[in-house]
Formats: C-alpha cells, structure tokens, sequence
C-alpha cells in the first residue's frame, strides 16, 4: 500500500514492512520548509491497511503536540 498526505502544510508518507509475519509501521513527516524525519517502528499490526492508517494518526497527532499510543491490539513481536 502506497499513500502520501498533506496536513497543515505537512507531507506525510507511511511506511509499511512485514517481517515474522507482523506489519510493522513506520513514518516519514516532511514540514513544509522541506525538513524531513523518519519515525521507525511506531506499532505493529495485523495488515498492512491497520499500520499505514496507525502511521498517518499518529503523524497527525504529533503535528498537533499530540501523543498517539498504539491501540491495544497492536502485537507483540
């Protein structure tokens, strides 16, 4: 799965990998004045569908001064 958002000026690009058979998320936020940061291994999940969207909410949340814990059916690896 491949998306790309924008949020406040902000683009924000979810990154999904499966080892073991979990999917694990990760996210990369670019600010609008072109600074990047790579955020690994923020939860793991189920699908892949379940680690993109975690991925975008918490990107979200952190854009907003927010913290986002996992949910509670995140896996234990």
């Amino acid at each position: 799965m491949h998306m790309e958002m924008y949020y406040r000026g902000a683009l924000i690009r979810p990154i999904v990998y499966r080892a073991k058979g979990v999917f694990h998320s990760s996210v990369v936020i670019r600010d609008a004045d072109g600074n990047q940061q790579l955020f690994e291994s923020i939860g793991r999940f189920a699908s892949d569908r379940a680690a993109a969207y975690f991925a975008v909410d918490w990107a979200i949340a952190r854009l907003n001064g927010e913290e986002l814990e996992p949910p509670f059916r995140m896996l234990d690896a």
